[in-house]
């Protein structure tokens, strides 16, 4: 499973993040995986995460529990302790809602979230700023991911090989570069990918085919060429295990 934290990473000057990413966490075998994801988010990042560079961060504040989850007809209605502030006059609570609404929709049962607080309906706010008491799902929450944003393979998570890459991006002509590097920092493969959607955002998935002589964690590096000036842009850059 894979709950969402952020990521102090800058984008460029139009697109400033931290971002949203999905960070790989291991628990015991349980039937209620969207249950043991949304506790595993509500924990936070680890004690190393924290120091990590860059920086892993949540905007949780700390002791929001989980009061209830059902998922019904493709939305998830979840019910959190009044520590949420869901109506908090805030911005932070978009980025919130946003860790939430992105962590339980990585399962295929999950296409909306609702949001109740202290088992009451409550608005939220959404990445742009309104206020709505619908389900909400990703993309009301765009505003918060990286230009490129790879959900697999997830941030620390191990690859197989070849490496399947999937995500969504909003770039120039629909065009990004690649490179995956081994524990030396070399380049073991690179190349250039596709979105969908070459006038806003799209998704993209294609596999990386590599040699690895043993297990060791690699770099998977994704960038964007600026319109402007060929500059890189949308740098962003995943740890992950490599497999031979």
């Amino acid at each position: 499973m894979a709950p969402y934290f952020y990521i102090d990473e800058s984008g460029r000057e139009d697109r400033t993040g931290p971002f949203l990413f999905p960070i790989a966490r291991v628990v015991p075998s349980t039937a209620g995986v969207a249950r043991a994801a949304m506790e595993q988010l509500l924990a936070g990042p680890s004690p190393a995460e924290l120091q990590s560079v860059p920086a892993i961060s949540t905007t949780m504040p700390s002791g929001v529990r989980l009061l209830g989850l059902t998922i019904n007809e493709d939305i998830a209605t979840v019910d959190l302790s009044s520590e949420f502030g869901a109506t908090d006059d805030s911005a932070t609570v978009a980025q919130r809602a946003a860790q939430v609404v992105f962590t339980l929709s990585r399962f295929d049962s999950v296409a909306e979230v609702l949001f109740r607080q202290e088992g009451e309906p409550v608005s939220i706010q959404t990445g742009d700023g309104s206020v709505v008491s619908r389900p909400v799902g990703i993309w009301d929450y765009l505003e918060f991911v990286a230009a490129i944003s790879v959900e697999t393979p997830v941030y620390g998570g191990t690859a197989g090989n070849p490496l399947r890459v999937t995500g969504f991006g909003a770039v120039f002509e629909a065009s990004f570069q690649y490179a995956l590097t081994n524990d030396d920092g070399l380049i073991i493969a690179e190349g250039i990918a596709m979105t969908d959607n070459g006038t806003g955002w799209g998704g993209f998935d294609f596999t990386i085919p590599y040699q690895a002589d043993r297990r060791q964690v690699g770099a998977l590096i994704v960038w964007a060429n600026s319109a402007n000036d060929g500059s890189q842009i949308d740098i962003r850059e995943y740890p992950v295990g490599l497999t031979p």
